[in-house]
């Protein structure tokens, strides 16, 4: 039964657990092309990041929405060339997390924090179906978006 896909070339083109998909295939006999449709970069002006970070440590917010564990390890790594990680972190770890599904609350444990909730559905929909549940008049909310 491991050879049954023995003779076949199989292209794998998304990048979402793309390694452990291609050994599934090859210990079937497949020979597996790994060939990712997407990569993700850091903007190449980092002046909106740098920006946010910063007034995050200066002014923290009240409530912080993340969108994508992705987008939170982006700002970490920039947090650190400015050698401002801990403040960062501190500034975060003041505010209540929404997390838009599992990834970026995995995303905030790598960095010793946990949402306070997260979506049923990984979804923008879902975030807006967590937040209208919650009374957010007068706080300063800090939303990590999708970039342009």
């Amino acid at each position: 039964m491991a050879e049954r896909l023995n003779g076949y070339r199989i292209l794998i083109l998304e990048a979402r657990e793309e390694a452990q998909f291609s050994k599934l295939l090859t210990d079937q006999g497949a020979d597996v092309l790994q060939c990712p449709m997407f990569a993700i970069n850091d903007p190449p002006d980092p002046a909106a990041a740098v920006a946010w970070i910063r007034g995050a440590i200066a002014q923290p917010f009240d409530d912080l929405v993340l969108m994508t564990g992705e987008g939170l390890r982006r700002l970490m790594k920039a947090a650190r060339r400015l050698d401002v990680e801990a403040d960062f972190i501190g500034s975060l770890g003041k505010a209540r997390k929404f997390s838009r599904g599992p990834k970026p609350g995995r995303a905030l444990r790598e960095i010793g924090l946990e949402a306070q909730s997260t979506t049923e559905k990984p979804t923008t929909e879902g975030v807006i179906e967590m937040l209208s549940r919650v009374d957010l008049k007068g706080h300063r909310v800090g939303v990590q978006l999708y970039p342009d």
